[in-house]
């Protein structure tokens, strides 16, 4: 079977190409673990002008995603503009080179799915994030006249606001929403993506297949540990829709009541115009009792989490974050904001806390209330492990995937 794959991620040939990003892991793991079952190719945007090649089992076609310039950016960033419809032509040539039987697509937020209007090639896109819905809940708490009022005159300068952000999200809504109407096919997750997919292509098929997590995670468990000053970590990214401000505004009500922890927080940095943003909007100074990590490689993410007595998912909207996953995997108890599709990875009061998404007060009682019954914590964490790894189990994806691609072929037979 000779698959061709479109994704932001170039895969296994990262490491080729000296691409640092810590981001969609799950590619890689994907890749790894089908490439030897499939003609696999992939083509994925890049920076440079890089002819295709050959690592492994894998066909590599990187495609060059911006013009040359400083000014053609700069134009990019004033306009708000996502990636140019010429780049289809692109796509044709590596599909006219390739000639796959089956066409999958990583992700409904991308210019990929848009091949489907000029080929007949039989074609499943995967649903990652939802930029239509995340557009719909972007101000969830911080808002629009806050973006303006504290961010920094360097962003306006160079257009790079969240409000130039939110502007850009419409660009990608409008196109993403091009793309559900011509998929017939879609791969998801959770009940939220497959509700939203019935809303946006009320005729297409809908398939269930989980991710496969970053190796590191398979091969640690979280062990419990007695609780003296409380560990508290969080995973974040730069976006205002992640619920930084939740997040503080939680650490302010901890600090009242006089509970000891330590706040980590990855992702972020203390100086990163978002968490500026969010401590302005909601009027309070950033608790001496968070510290901001930055970025952290996979394994220091399994150890910052080893050392954790309660990992916190603070975003408004979700599809399944991997950062809840991975944490679940390792058995740390868990609470997670009820939004998109977290419900369908943690069970309330099963698996772990499920707490309404922009409520730091419900996420400081369930945090004082697991600190206080941690053997209930301890158990939910045993139970989202067991959960967790039947659901990321690496063999099972990979077969389900290929059951995927043949019911989809069969009918073309």
């Amino acid at each position: 079977m000779k698959v061709l794959w479109f994704s932001m991620s170039p895969g296994l040939s990262a490491s080729h190409l000296k691409d640092k990003s810590q981001g969609v892991g799950w590619i890689k793991s994907l890749e790894k673990n089908i490439q030897d079952k499939i003609d696999l190719s992939i083509a994925f945007y890049h920076d440079s002008d890089i002819e295709p090649f050959t690592l492994g089992n894998t066909k590599y076609f990187p495609i060059k995603r911006y013009k040359n310039g400083k000014i053609s950016k700069a134009k990019e960033r004033i306009f708000n503009a996502i990636e140019s419809d010429n780049h289809i032509k692109s796509f044709l040539k590596v599909i006219d080179e390739v000639k796959p039987d089956i066409i999958h697509i990583h992700g409904t937020e991308n210019p990929f799915g848009l091949v489907q209007k000029f080929v007949d090639i039989p074609t499943v896109v995967s649903i990652q994030g939802i930029i239509t819905v995340c557009r719909h809940k972007y101000f969830s708490t911080i808002t629009y006249l806050d973006v303006i009022k504290y961010s920094r005159l360097k962003s306006f300068l160079h257009s790079v606001t969240f409000v130039n952000i939110y502007k850009w999200f419409a660009k990608m809504a409008a196109r993403e929403q091009q793309v559900y109407s011509y998929t017939k096919h879609f791969i998801g997750r959770t009940t939220w993506d497959k509700r939203v997919t019935l809303a946006l292509a009320p005729s297409a098929n809908y398939y269930h297949n989980d991710e496969i997590l970053r190796d590191s995670f398979y091969q640690y468990e979280w062990n419990d540990k007695p609780i003296g000053k409380l560990a508290l970590f969080t995973t974040n990214g730069p976006d205002i829709f992640k619920g930084i401000e939740t997040l503080l505004e939680c650490a302010h009500l901890l600090d009242v009541n006089k509970i000891e922890y330590e706040w980590n927080i990855a992702g972020l940095k203390k100086d990163d115009e978002i968490v500026n943003i969010a401590a302005r909007s909601i009027r309070r100074p950033i608790s001496n009792n968070i510290k901001f990590l930055g970025s952290l490689d996979e394994q220091a993410l399994v150890q910052a989490l080893s050392k954790t007595h309660i990992y916190i998912a603070t975003s408004h909207i979700e599809n399944s974050p991997n950062s809840l996953c991975e944490a679940q995997i390792l058995g740390v108890p868990c609470i997670a904001t009820h939004a998109g599709g977290t419900n369908s990875l943690l069970e309330d009061d099963k698996d772990g806390v499920l707490i309404q998404d922009g409520d730091p007060y419900s996420m400081a009682g369930a945090i004082m209330e697991l600190k206080d019954n941690y053997d209930k914590a301890i158990l939910f964490g045993k139970n989202s492990r067991r959960k967790a790894l039947l659901r990321h189990d690496p063999g099972k994806i990979t077969t389900d995937l290929l059951n995927i691609y043949k019911s989809i072929l069969l009918p073309n037979k």
